[in-house]
């Protein structure tokens, strides 16, 4: 309630294309691989030793095997992504249209070009891209400023990564042509 208070345009929420859903079971450990990698390497090399990591990346396993994604557009006019909502990382990558590497090749790609609202960033420290290593691949790519839209109402401007490079492991697999970072500004880029 208090988040329709301070957002009131959040009551169309109804209209929001969230999904839930269970991926086979090559998807789902592609999936598990890219967002739990960090813990793994983590746990493997705590005090608790190899194998109490091992159990409680298991236990996380259990509790994680369900995904959530949904569509958002970037742009001017809107060009259409469909992006997993991720609270582990605090950025919002997809694929740029220069992006020819078997990672990209299944996604759709925004064009920079094509969006009149589009506009090339800097972060705090002065660049103007990144790369980014997950435990299982790795994405590079420029910083941009666009309208970013979830359902017709939520639109804003925002900050995120066109990765001009993805690694074809785990991105050729993957289901959704983006990660949604919704953690906390620390955690990105």
């Amino acid at each position: 309630l208090l988040l329709l208070a301070l957002f009131p345009h959040l009551g169309d929420a109804a209209k929001w294309s969230l999904r839930k859903g269970r991926q086979g079971a090559r998807t789902a450990f592609r999936h598990e691989s890219l967002l739990f990698a960090r813990a793994k390497k983590a746990m493997a090399s705590s005090a608790g030793g190899a194998m109490a990591g091992e159990r409680l990346v298991e236990a996380m396993k259990v509790v994680h095997k369900t995904a959530y994604w949904g569509q958002m557009s970037l742009g001017t006019p809107p060009q259409p992504f469909k992006v997993i909502f991720d609270t582990g990382s605090g950025n919002l990558i997809v694929p740029a249209s220069s992006c020819t590497v078997p990672g990209c090749a299944p996604h759709r790609k925004y064009d920079a070009k094509a969006s009149s609202s589009s506009a090339p960033v800097q972060n705090e420290k002065g660049e103007g891209s990144s790369e980014i290593t997950f435990g299982t691949g790795q994405v590079s790519g420029d910083f941009y400023k666009d309208r970013l839209c979830i359902g017709e109402k939520l639109c804003f401007d925002a900050n995120f990564i066109a990765a001009d490079k993805m690694t074809t492991e785990p991105f050729q697999e993957i289901p959704f042509d983006g990660i949604m970072g919704l953690g906390f500004k620390d955690l990105s880029m």
